[in-house]
């Protein structure tokens, strides 16, 4: 049997505290008592704006009306009951035509209280002309809201310059750790403390899961808790950890915009302003971590392929091992995991001789053993001859090369501008042209200043290495959760340190070290090329000293070399079996 069905809608939420829901529901009540028909009211949408299209987005209550209208469930004869045109549609009139017209298709009638008319298909096809009554308030609606979307954009252009300026805030809202006081920003109950730490246990290496463990076991409250919310916080989780770890806010910095993210609208507008809140942190402690980050992501290809898989992942509480994402099977390529055999100790083995999907490689290895001579290797290193000490010059070089790029694109783009307004299509196609060149110039220099900024804070590699030694001694004296956040951060130095850990039951264990790009492979004893970087290799599968057929120029101490390797003919082998890898 057809229905009635009462659509209530409002934007805002001082429509629902003032006279809008009174009047919307008083209205279509009385139709209802008027036209002898029970009413249908589920059909209310609060917070929902009609001129932009919103109201009628799949998962809304209109658009899953008009779902049900298209595939029948609403019956041919239902009443639809608006208080006007504008609350069905306050989009442009060839947006909101269409969609009125294909509910009165679908069989549905539709009634506006404020002006007594009631459209239906059969209606329209004896009077045609009624369309046209239609029309007047789909246009004045969307005329209505455009003007008042001006104004309201305009009115926020001069609040983002008086921010800029540092003498307003732009929004009341803010960061969960930030309050305002006073008509001043200022953190919020000792919060700064806990995104203060939330970084340095990022940059020592604990991910974000891990660091929500933490919080939660120590009974840190929330940023929630406490709020007068339906659903209480159940404590920390890895998104909200992310959340902090993301935000620029951090260190200040705030990004105005316009438009919003609710209806996808939002864009940057004009440059982030510094300062604009308290930091908590400094930026070189923000792109610190965000280089930790990275480097724990995996790469993919433009079809989604994995290319450089990332050493990060689930693992608890504390770490299983050191080198966890390092390590892989010469033999297949594929991930080294490790078994316990319930002996008490762990072993590395091939998880594809495991699984016995096609690798041979059935030697195991001690996970101690292993550890104990990487460590061991490490200190013998002359970190000065092959380590990196801090950010390479050439990112800082691409950077200025990029900012004089932009600038020169930008001047072209004006002075083409000028001819643009006397109504050359030429120009007009050459101004197109240099806009792109623009965004993608600005695009360029945005990702290598972010590059850049991580380098920089980065202390290089020499000093992790120096870390990673004197980590190594602090471990052998500590217990407890002292000796597992020590293990933490040295498998996080690890990482940066090692680009890869290679287990070939007849090469052995090769450990592949990252070392300085701007060395050539043919000068650097027992050393082979690599894809950007030129690795050194660590023989960590017997228990000799480092050592090499001689020293460097000036050393005397023919035990400390810069690197610990096997004969050349063995680093030819590893050489040739990375081509092999590589043609796979």
């Amino acid at each position: 049997m057809p229905k009635a069905y009462s659509y209530i809608r409002f934007s805002t939420p001082e429509q629902a505290r003032g006279d809008s829901l009174r009047r919307q529901v008083e209205q279509a009540e009385k139709w209802a008592v008027d036209q002898k028909m029970q009413i249908d009211e589920s059909l209310r949408e609060f917070g929902v704006s009609a001129h932009r299209g919103a109201h009628v987005e799949h998962g809304s209550v209109l658009g899953k009306f008009l779902d049900h209208v298209q595939s029948g469930r609403v019956e041919k004869g239902s009443f639809l009951i608006v208080e006007s045109m504008d609350r069905l549609s306050r989009e442009a009139v060839m947006q909101a035509l269409p969609r009125f017209i294909d509910i009165l298709n679908a069989g549905v009638i539709v009634v506006t209280l404020s002006d007594g008319q009631v459209y239906s298909k059969e209606s329209i096809d004896k009077n045609p002309y009624q369309i046209m009554v239609s029309l007047g308030p789909m246009i004045r609606s969307h005329e209505e809201s455009q003007i008042k979307s001006v104004r309201v954009g305009e009115a926020w252009a001069k609040k983002r310059e008086r921010a800029r300026a540092g003498t307003h805030l732009l929004t009341r809202r803010t960061p969960e750790w930030i309050t305002i006081k006073g008509g001043m920003f200022d953190f919020r109950d000792g919060r700064e403390e806990i995104v203060r730490r939330v970084f340095r246990e990022t940059i020592e290496g604990h991910g974000r899961r891990t660091i929500a463990l933490r919080l939660n076991l120590e009974q840190v409250p929330t940023f929630r808790a406490g709020e007068n919310r339906k659903k209480k916080p159940k404590g920390w989780q890895p998104s909200s950890i992310a959340k902090i770890l993301n935000s620029r806010a951090v260190f200040g910095e705030f990004q105005p915009g316009t438009g919003t993210s609710k209806y996808g609208t939002h864009k940057p507008e004009g440059a982030p302003i510094k300062g604009y809140y308290p930091a908590a942190i400094d930026e070189d402690i923000f792109n610190g971590a965000q280089g930790i980050i990275a480097s724990r992501r995996s790469e993919r290809d433009e079809n989604g392929v994995v290319i450089r898989r990332g050493k990060g992942g689930r693992r608890g509480y504390g770490i299983a091992h050191l080198l966890i994402g390092l390590g892989r099977c010469n033999r297949c390529h594929g991930p080294i995991h490790t078994i316990n055999k319930g002996k008490g100790a762990l072993y590395f083995e091939c998880d594809t001789a495991r699984r016995k999907a096609g690798c041979d490689n059935q030697t195991r290895w001690r996970v101690d053993e292993i550890e104990r001579r990487l460590l061991k290797h490490l200190s013998y290193i002359d970190a000065d001859a092959v380590l990196e000490g801090g950010a390479p010059s050439g990112e800082a070089q691409r950077v200025a090369g990029l900012h004089a790029r932009l600038a020169d694109v930008k001047r072209e783009r004006d002075a083409v501008l000028r001819i643009v307004k006397t109504g050359d299509e030429a120009a007009v196609r050459e101004f197109e042209q240099l806009a792109a060149q623009v965004k993608e110039a600005a695009a360029e220099l945005a990702e290598a200043e972010t590059a850049l900024a991580r380098a920089a804070a980065d202390p290089g590699l020499k000093a992790r290495l120096a870390e990673a030694v004197d980590l190594n001694r602090a471990m052998d004296e500590a217990e407890g959760d002292q000796r597992t956040a020590i293990r933490v951060r040295l498998a996080e130095q690890l990482r940066q340190l090692v680009e890869m850990v290679r287990f070939d039951p007849e090469l052995s264990v090769i450990a592949l070290l990252k070392a300085r790009p701007d060395i050539a492979p043919e000068d650097i004893p027992f050393v082979y090329g690599a894809k950007g970087t030129v690795p050194w290799i660590l023989v960590l599968d017997d228990e000799s000293e480092p050592h090499g057929p001689e020293p460097w120029a000036g050393q005397d101490d023919e035990s400390r070399v810069p690197i610990a390797v096997a004969l050349p003919s063995l680093a030819q082998k590893i050489a040739a079996s990375r081509g092999e890898s590589g043609s796979r």
